[in-house]
Parts: C-alpha cells; sequence; structure tokens
C-alpha cells in the first residue's frame, strides 16, 4: 500500500474542531490507516486577492489501499460532509483537503494533479517535515531541502493543540 501525504486547512468556523473531526472520518475508514498527523500551525492566506480569516493546517501521513483518484473522491466527501462550500478555489472554507503525495506517483489528469502544485507552500512543506523530512516529492526534490529554502514568514505554530 502507497503511503499518501494529505495537507489539512480550514478558515472558517471552529478550524480546530474541523480538522480533528476530518482526522477522525479518515481514521473511521477500513481502506485508510492514518500513520502520522503533523503539528498545527496557523498561517496568513496565501495566493488570495481578497481579505481572509487565518488558516489552521496540518498534515497527514497516510497509508491506503484505494488508488489515488478515490482517495481524492473520500477527501471531498469528507469536505462535503463537514459543511465546505465549493465557492471558488481560492475562496474561505470550512475544510480543504489536498493530496500532496502518493508515493511515487506522478499524475496530472482533468480531475487530479499529483504531487499537488501548492506542495511547496511553505506550510505544506512545514507540516511534511514534522512527519517526514527525508521524503521525496517527485518532480521537486527532499523536503528538508525545500523547506531550507522556503519563506516561513507568517506561519505559527499552534502551541498546545494535536489532532488525536
Amino acid at each position: 500500500m502507497p503511503r499518501a501525504f494529505l495537507s489539512l486547512g480550514s478558515n472558517l468556523g471552529n478550524r480546530l474542531e474541523y480538522l480533528r473531526a476530518a482526522v477522525k472520518a479518515l481514521r473511521g475508514s477500513p481502506q485508510i490507516e492514518v500513520l502520522a498527523v503533523s503539528r498545527i500551525y496557523e498561517t496568513e492566506p496565501v495566493e488570495v486577492g481578497e481579505s481572509q480569516p487565518e488558516y489552521l493546517n496540518c498534515a497527514i501521513e497516510v497509508r491506503c489501499e484505494m488508488p489515488a483518484v478515490e482517495l481524492m473522491r473520500f477527501c471531498q466527501g469528507v469536505e462535503s460532509a463537514l459543511g465546505r462550500e465549493r465557492k471558488g478555489e481560492r475562496a474561505p472554507r470550512t475544510l480543504d483537503i489536498d493530496l500532496l503525495v502518493f508515493g511515487r506517483e506522478v499524475l496530472d489528469t482533468l480531475d487530479l494533479v499529483v504531487p499537488h502544485p501548492g506542495v511547496t507552500r511553505a506550510f505544506n512543506l512545514r507540516g511534511l517535515a514534522d512527519i517526514d523530512p527525508d521524503l521525496y516529492i517527485p518532480g521537486y526534490g527532499v523536503v528538508r531541502e525545500l523547506l531550507a529554502k522556503a519563506e516561513l514568514s507568517g506561519i505559527r505554530e499552534l502551541e498546545g493543540e494535536e489532532l488525536c
């Protein structure tokens, strides 16, 4: 079974509870095994045009018995169940789950791009480094090396909170 890495983010409502509910949903799937969860980071919104609330972000490592596109669809179902409304790619959201890395696969279809185009955003690299700093991201490089070059301002660890 391939290792996959997901990015979870929320910037609406009770952000921490949305992240906790997403982890619980992932753990509840018989086809998904949650292996590790990064620390939680509060981050300024990136690549958005309008003012938005700050995000809570984390990364999760899973092992799954389904292809990448099915994992993505499962994650979209979790987003929907937790109240995500699809108002556009850059809109605020209760929950966003991105499939960052799926084993060593490289996919570029209408439905799915893996590694995710945002995998090298600093908050994603920070979360991935918590889990596996030596992770190789196909086409990009090793997390530790990418993080060393990343601009980390605007990213703060949320002290004393965990997603169990």
